[in-house]
């Protein structure tokens, strides 16, 4: 080939020695992110197995189950199996939305608690239970401290128990004390005897026999029965 053929070629062009990989935006550091990669790398594994051990473990144990819960939904460390912590709430565990958010909001509820305060002999008393710390939960953090403080000075001596912080609440918020609990217990006496009243009606129809079974007679039991349904006491 000639000297001019060879001369006539163009030279390939040179690729860049280091080729800059475009990277998405969640993977930019120091950048915000608005979608979470589904896959967890080694650390959030790690920290997901502690903490469903945590659970697995404690399951009655409210605060380190709240703790637990907590860090799971802040850190969205589900992601990799489910596309929501309820989902992985329910699935995973059997709680229901409403309960694995009472866990954790007793947590914060305690966690608060123990830092407002602090007694120098450690003789102050916390809450040991989820219901305990369930009237506290719908109230601001400065009043629930109020509010424990007040239950604590009530309960000198004697078992906390949830009525007893629920009265202490109503009485903050300008409700009754102990009337709504005597109320909920009278409604509740009164609707199981409306049942067995109902129930008794109903027998009555199955054990007769199907011959002796009129249309006025079967009335008569309905009509009883809407009365006891109507009926306020």
């Amino acid at each position: 080939m000639s000297k001019q053929g060879k001369q006539g070629k163009k030279a390939p062009v040179a690729e860049p020695a280091e080729k800059v990989e475009q990277k998405p935006d969640t993977e930019v550091t120091g950048q915000a992110s608005s979608q979470v990669e589904p896959v967890l790398n080694e650390v959030e594994e790690l920290k997901l197995t502690q903490y469903e051990n945590v659970i697995e473990q404690n399951l009655s144990g409210f605060m380190l189950v709240g703790r637990a819960l907590k860090a799971i939904k802040d850190e969205k460390l589900y992601r990799a199996k489910f596309s929501t912590f309820e989902d992985y709430c329910h699935e995973r565990w059997g709680l229901s939305d409403k309960h694995s958010y009472r866990l954790i909001e007793a947590y914060t509820c305690v966690d608060k608690l123990q830092k407002a305060l602090v007694s120098p002999i450690g003789e102050t008393r916390y809450p040991k239970n989820e219901s305990q710390v369930r009237p506290l939960t719908p109230l601001v953090p400065e009043k629930q401290v109020e509010a424990w403080q007040q239950v604590l000075e009530a309960c000198k001596g004697k078992p906390i128990t949830a009525d007893e912080v629920q009265n202490v609440v109503n009485k903050m918020q300008g409700q009754p004390g102990k009337v709504k609990a005597t109320k909920t217990k009278t409604e509740s006496k009164t609707v199981e005897q409306k049942l067995v009243k109902i129930e008794k009606l109903v027998t009555k129809v199955l054990k007769k026999d199907e011959s002796k079974l009129t249309v006025p007679g079967l009335k008569k039991i309905l009509e009883k029965i809407q009365e006891l349904i109507a009926a306020k006491k």
